[in-house]
């Protein structure tokens, strides 16, 4: 299965929970890790990458409770009309993606009366958007709280380095059971 990840951290040698997962994904010798933080314009090699990936995996730090700036520009310039949407686009049309997220935050902090005010799946709904738009199979979202290794804000790097590396396998399991669906 040809495995495609965009890569949308905007600086993974300040990650640590981003920068173990993809470690364990490069690792993967049929996959292929997009930094989109590197995206250099050319919007052809990029739609042409989401094409002949059979599996789309979308890594991102959740950053104010969406993705980083640098996915979301990505996203703009890459899901053109006629490509991504329109009469004669959707080329990526049941495409299956899954959605791998860190978040730094407590999973009780999405809700109404937690500091960021409503459930996760609010949030969820937003970053999917341009994907349900396009007509992608969103196969799975695996999302993993807590992943802050800053102790200056109270996190813990041994804790986001396990969690990380738990978070990857989840991730690896899920692409395997797909692997299977779509042999």
């Amino acid at each position: 299965m040809n495995v495609l990840v965009i890569d949308g951290h905007p600086n993974l040698a300040r990650s640590v929970a981003n920068s173990t997962i993809l470690a364990h994904q490069t690792q993967q010798t049929n996959w292929s890790i997009n930094h989109v933080a590197h995206f250099n314009g050319d919007i052809k090699v990029e739609q042409d990458l989401l094409l002949r990936a059979d599996l789309i995996v979308v890594q991102f730090p959740l950053y104010w409770s969406t993705y980083p700036a640098v996915l979301k520009k990505w996203v703009d310039d890459v899901f053109t009309y006629g490509f991504a949407f329109g009469p004669d686009g959707s080329r990526l049309k049941d495409k299956p993606v899954l959605f791998s997220i860190t978040a730094g935050a407590t999973e009780d902090s999405y809700s109404e009366s937690g500091f960021n005010f409503l459930p996760f799946d609010a949030y969820q709904a937003a970053y999917e958007h341009p994907f349900r738009a396009a007509e992608v199979n969103i196969v799975d979202t695996i999302i993993t709280f807590e992943m802050n290794a800053n102790p200056e804000e109270g996190g813990d790097q041994a804790n986001t380095i396990a969690l990380a590396h738990t978070h990857a396998k989840s991730v690896f399991e899920a692409i395997n059971q797909l692997a299977e669906t779509y042999a």
